[in-house]
Protein backbone atom coordinates (compact mmCIF):
# COMPACT_ATOMS: atom_id res chain seq x y z
CA UNK A 1 0.00 0.00 0.00
CA UNK A 2 1.35 3.30 -0.77
CA UNK A 3 0.82 6.06 2.12
CA UNK A 4 1.21 9.29 -0.49
CA UNK A 5 -2.40 7.61 -2.45
CA UNK A 6 -4.30 7.76 0.99
CA UNK A 7 -6.03 11.17 1.28
CA UNK A 8 -7.66 10.33 4.66
CA UNK A 9 -3.71 9.63 5.91
CA UNK A 10 -2.06 12.52 4.10
CA UNK A 11 -5.12 15.25 5.83
CA UNK A 12 -4.37 13.82 9.16
CA UNK A 13 -0.57 14.37 8.77
CA UNK A 14 -1.30 17.49 7.35
CA UNK A 15 -3.56 18.51 10.21
CA UNK A 16 -1.28 17.28 12.81
CA UNK A 17 1.23 19.28 11.44
CA UNK A 18 -0.77 22.88 11.11
CA UNK A 19 -1.96 22.40 14.39
CA UNK A 20 1.81 21.31 15.83
CA UNK A 21 2.73 24.43 14.29
CA UNK A 22 0.20 26.78 15.58
CA UNK A 23 0.46 25.36 19.40
CA UNK A 24 4.97 26.12 18.76
CA UNK A 25 4.68 29.67 17.46
CA UNK A 26 0.65 31.01 16.89
CA UNK A 27 -0.67 31.30 20.96
CA UNK A 28 -0.10 34.55 23.00
CA UNK A 29 1.01 34.38 26.24
CA UNK A 30 -1.29 33.91 29.20
CA UNK A 31 -0.83 36.00 32.18
CA UNK A 32 -2.39 34.73 35.40
CA UNK A 33 -2.50 37.48 38.85
CA UNK A 34 -3.45 36.17 42.01
CA UNK A 35 -4.63 38.61 44.29
CA UNK A 36 -5.54 38.08 48.31
CA UNK A 37 -8.69 40.50 49.35
CA UNK A 38 -10.26 40.53 52.77
CA UNK A 39 -13.58 38.41 51.53
CA UNK A 40 -11.76 36.02 48.90
CA UNK A 41 -9.44 35.61 46.49
CA UNK A 42 -8.99 37.63 42.82
CA UNK A 43 -7.91 35.59 40.00
CA UNK A 44 -7.34 37.45 36.73
CA UNK A 45 -6.31 35.56 33.61
CA UNK A 46 -4.70 38.07 30.51
CA UNK A 47 -5.43 36.28 27.10
CA UNK A 48 -5.20 38.47 23.84
CA UNK A 49 -6.44 36.40 20.99
CA UNK A 50 -8.79 33.90 22.97
CA UNK A 51 -11.99 34.64 23.08
CA UNK A 52 -14.74 33.99 26.19
CA UNK A 53 -16.53 31.24 24.62
CA UNK A 54 -13.36 29.28 24.45
CA UNK A 55 -12.24 30.03 27.97
CA UNK A 56 -13.61 27.27 31.04
CA UNK A 57 -13.34 27.16 34.23
CA UNK A 58 -13.79 23.75 35.78
CA UNK A 59 -14.27 24.07 40.18
CA UNK A 60 -13.34 20.78 42.26
CA UNK A 61 -12.67 20.61 45.63
CA UNK A 62 -9.81 23.05 46.63
CA UNK A 63 -8.50 23.98 43.30
CA UNK A 64 -10.07 25.79 40.35
CA UNK A 65 -8.95 24.07 36.39
CA UNK A 66 -8.41 27.50 33.90
CA UNK A 67 -8.40 26.13 30.43
CA UNK A 68 -8.99 27.42 26.81
CA UNK A 69 -9.13 25.17 23.81
CA UNK A 70 -8.72 25.48 20.35
CA UNK A 71 -12.01 25.70 17.81
CA UNK A 72 -11.70 23.30 14.65
CA UNK A 73 -13.16 23.25 11.51
CA UNK A 74 -16.44 20.87 11.05
CA UNK A 75 -14.65 18.07 9.57
CA UNK A 76 -12.45 17.23 12.31
CA UNK A 77 -15.47 17.24 15.07
CA UNK A 78 -13.66 15.15 18.41
CA UNK A 79 -10.39 16.66 18.31
CA UNK A 80 -9.42 19.83 21.14
CA UNK A 81 -6.03 21.46 21.36
CA UNK A 82 -5.51 23.17 24.65
CA UNK A 83 -4.28 26.79 24.25
CA UNK A 84 -3.45 26.73 27.90
CA UNK A 85 -3.86 24.95 31.31
CA UNK A 86 -3.58 25.98 34.64
CA UNK A 87 -4.69 24.96 37.75
CA UNK A 88 -5.22 26.61 41.12
CA UNK A 89 -4.95 25.28 44.57
CA UNK A 90 -6.49 26.88 46.56
CA UNK A 91 -7.12 26.81 50.82
CA UNK A 92 -9.69 24.69 52.93
CA UNK A 93 -11.39 27.41 53.25
CA UNK A 94 -12.33 28.83 50.04
CA UNK A 95 -16.06 28.45 48.78
CA UNK A 96 -15.59 26.65 45.74
CA UNK A 97 -19.70 26.55 45.29
CA UNK A 98 -19.85 30.46 45.17
CA UNK A 99 -17.22 31.11 42.31
CA UNK A 100 -18.39 33.50 40.01
CA UNK A 101 -16.53 34.41 36.59
CA UNK A 102 -16.41 37.83 34.68
CA UNK A 103 -15.28 38.11 31.14
CA UNK A 104 -14.75 41.73 30.17
CA UNK A 105 -11.93 43.93 28.10
CA UNK A 106 -10.52 41.03 27.13
CA UNK A 107 -9.90 39.90 31.03
CA UNK A 108 -10.84 37.00 32.67
CA UNK A 109 -11.62 37.50 36.57
CA UNK A 110 -12.46 35.34 39.03
CA UNK A 111 -13.49 35.55 42.38
CA UNK A 112 -13.78 32.63 44.89
CA UNK A 113 -15.05 33.73 48.24
CA UNK A 114 -13.64 32.58 51.58
CA UNK A 115 -16.68 30.21 52.66
CA UNK A 116 -17.00 26.83 55.20
CA UNK A 117 -18.36 24.96 52.57
CA UNK A 118 -15.98 23.21 49.03
CA UNK A 119 -18.24 21.58 46.49
CA UNK A 120 -18.10 17.58 46.39
CA UNK A 121 -17.63 17.24 42.60
CA UNK A 122 -16.88 18.69 39.77
CA UNK A 123 -18.80 21.51 38.04
CA UNK A 124 -18.29 24.04 35.36
CA UNK A 125 -18.32 27.92 36.28
CA UNK A 126 -20.94 30.04 34.16
CA UNK A 127 -18.45 32.51 32.64
CA UNK A 128 -20.49 35.81 32.40
CA UNK A 129 -19.54 37.93 29.39
CA UNK A 130 -19.90 41.82 30.14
Amino acid sequence: MNLLENKDILRSLLFQGDQLNTLAGGIAKVNFNIENQNDGFLITVEAPGISADQLKVISERNSLHIFANMNHPAENLGVMIPLFYRKVDLPIFANTDEVEAVHHDRKLEIFVPIGKDSAKSKKEINIKQI
